[in-house]
């Protein structure tokens, strides 16, 4: 499944069946909030679907699968640049004052040493006031078996509790709030959205 995954046309048609296409427009909405002429920088950004969702925005995407990235250049042309590239500090160095920074099912992917990385690139990476959002599969106490078992079904190996989330993002930002969504997607699936401002 994973191998088929990495196909971007097959990426996308995974990601609409299990997750529609509201979750994003509702995002964009409740959560991101970006304005017009704002900088905004998506981690892990696959084929940039979230772009779609965002108003005239200076956007730049980055992602280690150069077909995602090509897939990205493709559907959105000049509105955004996407970059093939690993999250590392020296890699981002000269990106700077973003507004807001994208990181939409990254961090159960992550080990606690690299999630504590995007978190400190990330704050880095803003200007003060700016905010990071972040959404991931979260395990909740009494949670039913369906959403466990798809949660420890997820390709990412690194899903966390709220707490554990939250501690890593407080190493590094002082201001978070999360919140468990359990009907964003069309699957049974909670997921925790976080807003680390700097």
């Amino acid at each position: 499944m994973k191998s088929l995954l990495s196909i971007p046309c097959l990426y996308d048609a995974f990601q609409f069946l299990a997750r529609g296409k509201a979750y994003q427009e509702r995002l964009a909405r409740m959560f991101i909030r970006a304005r017009p002429g704002d900088r905004v920088l998506d981690l892990g950004c696959g084929t940039g679907a979230m772009l779609s969702c965002l108003p005239n925005v200076d956007y730049v995407g980055i992602d280690m699968s150069p077909a995602y990235i090509a897939a990205g250049r493709r559907r959105h042309g000049a509105r955004g640049r996407f970059l093939c590239m690993e999250l590392t500090a020296d890699a981002v160095e000269g990106f700077t004052d973003f507004d807001v920074i994208l990181a939409m099912g990254v961090i159960h992917h992550l080990d606690d040493a690299r999630a504590l990385n995007l978190f400190r690139v990330a704050y880095d990476s803003l200007r003060p006031g700016g905010r990071l959002v972040t959404l991931d599969g979260v395990f909740t106490s009494g949670q039913s078996r369906i959403r466990r078992a798809l949660l420890e079904a997820d390709r990412g190996r690194h899903v966390r509790s709220e707490p554990a989330y939250r501690g890593l993002a407080t190493d590094v930002f002082s201001e978070v709030k999360a919140v468990v969504i359990e009907d964003l997607f069309r699957i049974p699936y909670s997921t925790l959205i976080m807003e680390c401002t700097r």
